[in-house]
């Protein structure tokens, strides 16, 4: 995968100059950054569907760049990567998991966020309830559900995970506790699901939103270099600004994000701009 390194800090500011500073922007002057916490400008639906569509691009370039092509190259993977005698990284559903796990410690951010399926690997992952049942409506239409969860206290949107590549499909049919070995391409597998509590947010609590999601995944990603620096049966891969692709190599976490930040900064603009 041929993949350019635009520094993160250039994208969204060179798309909307002095209109939209996001997360790693200098900030703007005083008098033109005029957006007030206060003020909600997105309904909870929007920002869920901004973030989700953030995911989306981390995930898919995760599986594919660095999973995929890792294998390739020597690199493996494994559900149980963070135990010590395992000289492995996290498979991409456990790559969603650290995220969650490091917003959901931060806590700076009341965001929520969970991948089940009606056919997990882990039982605990298995939808029930409401879920289940909009999960199956997933299932027949393939579209976005939305809900308010009233036991939780939680506006809650569920999105649709599809198998984007063959390391999805390939662990899933094989994995000795499976529950469905005939997963194929383009198979809905699961459904990624958000909560927050509040129904609208400002733009900078959509911004925080966003910067929780990129942070775990800086984190998440930066914990697998850290276990592949003390590989000791295995031979410990460079790191840098190579990719999977060219060779036993992995990305540093800055080098990722850049390439996830070039992927989704369309999207990302429009869904900000769709108000």
């Amino acid at each position: 995968m041929q993949l350019k390194n635009i520094p993160l800090k250039f994208t969204y500011c060179t798309a909307l100059g002095a209109v939209l500073y996001l997360w790693s922007c200098q900030p703007l002057p005083e008098e033109t950054a005029t957006v007030e916490k206060s003020d909600k400008m997105y309904s909870i639906e929007e920002a869920f569907e901004i973030v989700a569509k953030e995911n989306d691009v981390a995930r898919t370039l995760y599986t594919k760049a660095i999973v995929g092509a890792g294998k390739k190259n020597g690199l493996k993977f494994d559900e149980d990567w963070e135990k010590d005698e395992v000289e492995a990284g996290p498979l991409p559903a456990l790559f969603l998991r650290g995220i969650a796990g490091n917003i959901r410690k931060k806590g700076e951010v009341p965001l929520g966020l969970f991948l089940g399926s009606d056919f997990p690997i882990r039982k605990s992952n298995k939808f029930k309830g409401k879920q289940a049942e909009l999960f199956q409506q997933i299932r027949n239409d393939g579209q976005p559900k939305y809900f308010y969860d009233e036991e939780a206290q939680l506006h809650t949107a569920m999105f649709p995970d599809f198998a984007v590549a063959a390391p999805c499909v390939n662990c899933h049919n094989e994995h000795p506790e499976t529950t469905k070995s005939d997963w194929k391409l383009g198979d809905i597998q699961g459904a990624t699901t958000w909560t927050y509590p509040e129904d609208s947010v400002s733009f900078e609590e959509l911004q925080a939103i966003i910067m929780a999601y990129r942070e775990g995944a800086s984190a998440t990603f930066q914990a697998y270099l850290d276990k592949a620096a003390e590989f000791s049966e295995n031979e410990v891969p460079s790191t840098g600004k190579l990719w999977p692709a060219t060779g036993y190599h992995l990305p540093v976490p800055e080098v990722f994000l850049d390439s996830v930040n070039v992927l989704a900064a369309d999207g990302t603009l429009k869904g900000i701009l769709k108000m």
